[in-house]
């Protein structure tokens, strides 16, 4: 299992180094980790490469989950049913 951790903010400035982190991670061959705990803001182009990685982890017969997610995030989380993609919270 790989971990990738998330801190500070991830937005339009950012989400192109996040979205290389996650192709990184993926490429390790096993289920992946997104520890949310120091993650303060996520826009939405950082939540569509979350679910693109979520889904190509899917594909690959691998899980994506999410761990730590801070209040706000979590609620982000149950509204978008990311339950359906294969992503689970804990």
């Amino acid at each position: 299992m790989t971990t990738l951790r998330l801190r500070g903010e991830v937005d339009i400035a950012t989400v192109d180094a996040f979205d290389l982190a996650l192709e990184r991670a993926m490429d390790a061959g096993s289920d992946l980790v997104v520890d949310l705990s120091d993650l303060t803001f996520i826009d939405i182009g950082g939540l569509r490469t979350l679910a693109a990685a979520a889904d190509r982890m899917n594909d690959d017969g691998r899980s994506l989950r999410l761990t730590s997610p801070r209040p706000h995030l979590r609620r982000i989380i149950g509204l978008l049913g990311w339950e359906q993609l294969a992503v689970h919270v804990r």
